[in-house]
């Protein structure tokens, strides 16, 4: 076991959110909890990072970001800090479960694909400078700024501004590793992205030129039933008759019709002879074919 135990628990509202901490309110759900484990999780973050959707590896300070079990954490070298429990014992009984989590990751670190990726804070006023400020809300965000401050924070992508100046260059920024997995230092190589723009590009039009055809082919099939719809002869079948004709193709007696529709069986018959009549057949099996040749049922 990678993580054996904890300590220093400490468990408070919050005080801009109430001047009284250490006061057990029931039912509150703004208590924060924080305590320190016995290992450096650092090793852990990049598992972590891929592992989970919604993760955010942040350069400085050395943290991640993530939702479990629904509480918002905050995991640093050795101390976890997580938002918002509806009770003390809420937070006391998360950390064990959190604990099994960090262990599992620690456990599954062969069969993971560790993502180095980590989040520098550029200030938004940087951000901010190759954007278009046109606040033409095309990202999602309401102004320019608002998106500045979500590129900032990891919630959103820079390419996700259509207006976006394409970049003088774009680099990968490849980690070099210690022997524990730390990341000890990285190397940066230029990447030639025009190719897998085009191919991307050449993907996406394919996809639009499928979709259209996807279109067309349906339209010509609703076409296609509308045209059959309109040849189609119920051949003065009645509502109740074709009720009988559909529980006649499902292989029921007349009895079972009978109870089915709360009709005697006398009644029953009297529509199969009518059925008979009409689609001139000497059965029941010619006339559940006939009827499903012609889309009566």
């Amino acid at each position: 076991m990678f993580i054996k135990k904890y300590s220093e628990f400490r468990c408070i509202i919050p005080t801009f959110l109430n001047a009284l901490s250490d006061v057990d309110t029931p039912e509150s759900n703004i208590w924060s909890a924080s305590f320190r484990l016995d290992q450096d999780m650092r090793p852990l973050f990049p598992y972590i990072n891929s592992a989970l959707d919604e993760a955010v590896y942040y350069e400085k300070p050395e943290h991640i970001r993530f939702l479990f079990e629904g509480y918002r954490c905050f995991l640093y070298s050795e101390v976890i800090a997580a938002h918002f429990f509806e009770s003390k014992l809420a937070a006391k009984e998360f950390i064990a479960s959190f604990m099994d989590f960090l262990n599992d990751i620690y456990n599954q670190k062969e069969t993971i694909r560790p993502n180095y990726d980590q989040i520098k804070q550029v200030p938004i006023i940087e951000i901010l400078k190759i954007l278009p400020k046109t606040n033409c809300q095309k990202c999602g965000y309401l102004t320019c700024m608002a998106f500045a401050a979500a590129v900032t924070h990891g919630r959103v992508m820079v390419d996700n501004c259509p207006c976006l100046i394409s970049p003088i260059s774009e680099t990968a920024v490849y980690p070099i590793l210690d022997n524990n997995g730390k990341v000890v230092n990285s190397v940066s190589l230029k990447l030639d992205t025009a190719g897998l723009k085009k191919q991307i590009q050449e993907q996406n039009e394919q996809i639009l030129l499928l979709e259209a055809s996807l279109r067309e082919n349906t339209q010509n099939e609703n076409q296609q039933k509308v045209h059959m719809g309109s040849g189609k002869s119920d051949f003065g079948l009645t509502d109740r008759e074709i009720e009988v004709l559909q529980l006649i193709a499902q292989g029921y007696t007349n009895n079972e019709i009978s109870g089915f529709l709360f009709i005697s069986p006398h009644t029953v018959k009297s529509h199969m002879i009518n059925i008979f009549n009409k689609l001139n057949v000497n059965d029941r099996t010619q006339a559940a074919v006939l009827a499903t040749q012609k889309g009566i049922i």
